[in-house]
């Protein structure tokens, strides 16, 4: 009986917090319909990957992280649902088609080149995460979104130190912060990119635009090509081949 009656009170709880949010939280604009959307395929993608990489990782590391993922984000996307459904919001059924091809490749991958194919691929996921997040902060309008928003940054945040310090032993070279600069790079007196530049390179900067310089004694006749900063908006970097 002392169960039934915890369930029930549970069960108002949780219905009283999504009908509270629905009541003086209605007000949504794009930015939030697009956060609650993303961030939902988003925490599908990490908890398939994660199972995924449950079954066919031969390292404990990895295994962990992605038991870590599962409850993460399983957690996450409970209250995102939950928020979405008092927001009258309609959630995408599955991951993005880029997100399932990603997937399709974690179980295509030779066992020996998994973990490199994880770390690398979460990295990145996690990036664009954090770019969903901060987006949202900015532009968002509801509360109870930017609520959720401010939940999954943390998150993110040790999700990344953790796969950064997973990188050597997948093989995976990768700065040991979002925004650490690449070896024998120098730091501008402007803010950082979301991602550095590899090593080897250097960054041509054009007003304004935030990024990286590798000194050289050599910075002509470069080839140049664009690295676009994950998230954006803003411009893209211009990178050469340095010294």
């Amino acid at each position: 009986m002392r169960r039934i009656i915890a369930a029930l009170t549970f069960a108002g709880l949780i219905g009283g917090g999504v009908a509270a949010v629905g009541a003086t939280d209605a007000g949504l604009n794009a930015q939030d319909r697009l956060f609650l959307r993303s961030a939902h395929q988003g925490h599908l993608a990490e908890i398939s990957g994660a199972r995924i990489a449950r079954q066919r990782s031969t390292t404990t590391s990895v295994r962990d992280l992605a038991a870590r993922w599962i409850a993460d984000h399983t957690a996450l996307d409970l209250r995102l649902s939950q928020a979405a459904v008092a927001l009258d919001v309609v959630l995408p059924a599955a991951p993005d088609a880029a997100q399932e091809a990603v997937e399709a490749r974690y179980r295509a991958a030779a066992v020996a080149e998994f973990d490199e194919l994880w770390v690398s691929t979460q990295i990145t996921a996690h990036h664009r995460a954090s770019a969903l997040v901060e987006a949202e902060l900015r532009a968002g309008s509801s509360a109870a979104v930017k609520t959720l928003a401010r939940e999954l940054r943390p998150v993110v945040a040790a999700h990344h130190r953790l796969l950064a310090a997973a990188a050597p032993a997948a093989g995976v070279v990768v700065p040991a912060e979002e925004n650490a600069p690449p070896p024998g790079a120098v730091r501008t007196a402007i803010p950082t990119p979301r991602s550095a530049p590899p090593p080897g390179w250097r960054v041509t900067e054009s007003p304004g635009t935030p990024g990286w310089t590798r000194p050289s004694a050599d910075t002509t006749g470069a080839t140049l090509s664009p690295i676009p900063i994950p998230g954006g908006p803003g411009p893209s970097l211009t990178v050469g081949a340095g010294g």
